[in-house]
């Protein structure tokens, strides 16, 4: 069969963190393979071919996954949308041919969904299934984000119910912040029942988040990193935070690749 993984990075919210998500498994995936970056021997990265679909914004917006490159191919078209459609056919077609060629790992960074069906109407479960799709949940600290989950657990059983990573976000605060997730029927189902792996990715602190929402928005990490050099003003700190989240996201977040 095809070596083909896809990542559908949710939340269900504005300012989650499924942008920041979307980046790094992308990095993960261009650069994780290279020898020596990451710090664990058995990481199993595989050297693949990487489509990002943008669901968020049509064509013409001006956001930084128009500077994708290397081995990542970036499909744009919002979710909903006459175009999003299209980029949705786009996408399956392109990376069902690549995976005849060799390993394929596709991330689908999705809009601001409150209603499930609307996902099921559009992307089709069935059409999921086929490019062996694994949901990544943001979560924030508050029982809104539990219960879109949930939600999304019922709406799409087929996609969301064995497996999955819910990635907690530290912008809202540490362990004990999630009691809302610590203490919910939708972790025992998931946790206790499927392959779901409960994960904590660290956030950038203020100014390096202000610096990346102003100079690089949605910019590929490695870009960003490469951009520092350029730029005496930003060295440094700056430079350092991105270099460090990489590192630290990868040593996270290379156990999806099991899944």
């Amino acid at each position: 069969m095809a070596d083909i993984k896809t990542f559908l990075v949710d939340g269900g919210m504005g300012g989650c963190g499924k942008s920041l998500a979307v980046r790094g498994i992308a990095d993960m995936y261009q650069h994780g393979a290279d020898d020596g970056y990451l710090s664990i021997v058995d990481h199993n990265i595989p050297r693949c071919k990487v489509f990002v679909w943008d669901a968020s914004n049509e064509p013409d917006a001006d956001t930084g996954y128009k500077r994708w490159g290397g081995v990542t191919t970036t499909i744009t078209g919002r979710l909903g949308t006459d175009q999003g459609a299209r980029a949705y056919e786009n996408l399956i077609e392109r990376a069902k041919s690549a995976a005849k060629s060799g390993p394929v790992r596709v991330i689908i960074d999705l809009p601001n969904v409150s209603h499930s069906e609307f996902l099921r109407k559009h992307l089709k479960p069935e059409l999921l299934q086929e490019l062996n799709t694994i949901p990544v949940w943001l979560l924030d600290g508050g029982y809104a984000s539990v219960a879109s989950l949930a939600d999304r657990v019922q709406s799409m059983p087929e996609i969301y119910r064995d497996r999955g990573v819910l990635l907690r976000n530290s912008h809202f605060g540490r362990e004990e912040t999630f009691s809302a997730w610590e203490t919910s029927m939708t972790r025992v189902v998931l946790m206790r029942r499927g392959y779901w792996l409960d994960l904590f990715m660290l956030h950038l602190s203020a100014w390096p988040q202000k610096k990346m929402r102003n100079e690089c928005l949605n910019m590929p990490l490695d870009l960003a990193n490469k951009k520092t050099l350029k730029d005496g003003s930003w060295i440094g700190l700056w430079r350092m935070s991105i270099q460090l989240w990489r590192g630290s996201f990868m040593n996270r977040m290379h156990v999806i690749e099991k899944l």
